[in-house]
């Protein structure tokens, strides 16, 4: 056994161990090299598994929203709260920007940008970017009950599919403009780590109705990349539980981020 094939077992095992402070019934990460496409950490049984993208769409959906322009920039369209949208959060009763949108993950912004799109259009786009099984429209026709098909509906979208998602939008490989790109970088920042790293990044959940029938499990994301100069490493979490602590997700994510020692191992080259 090769010391390099060593290494690489050390890491997926690292990768896997969880903190004393997490645990999850079912976790599944995908980390890949941005710049190569080389696999870095991939474990867990649901890594081409198709799943709800929940909020996480709000990436894919920026990238719409900027391209077709209806998005000007990270504080405008000023779109204000109505009586009769979801108001599941405080925050979500306030007037709402680009920014606002994507940091207190504001179901209805999301809504009215995707009836501004127009579900034709939406889906052009996710055929362009092949997104996950790119399906918004066969299971439910009537708009007003597919304004949320990313939650819980027809659209699906696999860990290792999100990470390829990440990895192409980055390196702009996708037909939208380079300007949509990179505003829609702009309010999907999170925070500097260590070294110099910046993270990059969307939660997303299924809520808890999904679980009434007793057989079913929350699943929540975190999706995004940390970058660095010239490299960059996009990734997906995926964790399944009865209950999900939301407030771990990207803690445990930060967590296997320094596990796979890819920022250390930039930092010595």
């Amino acid at each position: 056994m090769t010391s390099q094939l060593v290494f690489k077992l050390i890491i997926i095992f690292l990768c896997i161990l969880p903190s004393k402070d997490v645990f999850s019934l079912e976790e599944t990460f995908c980390l890949i090299d941005g710049v190569t496409g080389e696999v870095i950490c991939e474990y867990g049984p649901s890594i081409e598994k198709q799943m709800s993208p929940c909020s996480t769409f709000k990436i894919p959906l920026s990238l719409m929203g900027y391209d077709a322009m209806i998005l000007n920039d990270e504080a405008n369209p000023v779109w204000h709260f109505q009586e009769g949208y979801d108001d599941w959060l405080v925050f979500w009763r306030e007037s709402q920007t680009p920014t606002s949108w994507m940091m207190y993950s504001c179901v209805w912004y999301s809504q009215v940008l995707s009836k501004e799109l127009g579900l034709s259009n939406i889906q052009n786009y996710l055929n362009s970017f092949q997104y996950g099984n790119h399906d918004s429209l066969c299971e439910l026709m009537d708009i007003v009950h597919t304004d949320t098909f990313w939650i819980n509906s027809s659209l699906k979208i696999s860990p290792k599919e999100q990470a390829d998602f990440i990895q192409k939008m980055v390196n702009y490989q996708y037909p939208v403009s380079r300007r949509a790109v990179q505003m829609t970088k702009a309010i999907l920042f999170k925070e500097e780590l260590s070294q110099g790293w910046k993270l990059f990044g969307k939660t997303g959940w299924s809520g808890s109705d999904i679980t009434k029938d007793g057989k079913t499990l929350e699943h929540g994301w975190f999706v995004g990349w940390i970058e660095k100069n010239n490299s960059f490493y996009p990734f997906a979490y995926l964790i399944s539980d009865k209950k999900i602590n939301l407030d771990q997700r990207i803690p445990r994510v930060k967590q296997l981020l320094i596990n796979s020692n890819i920022m250390l191992e930039i930092v010595n080259e």
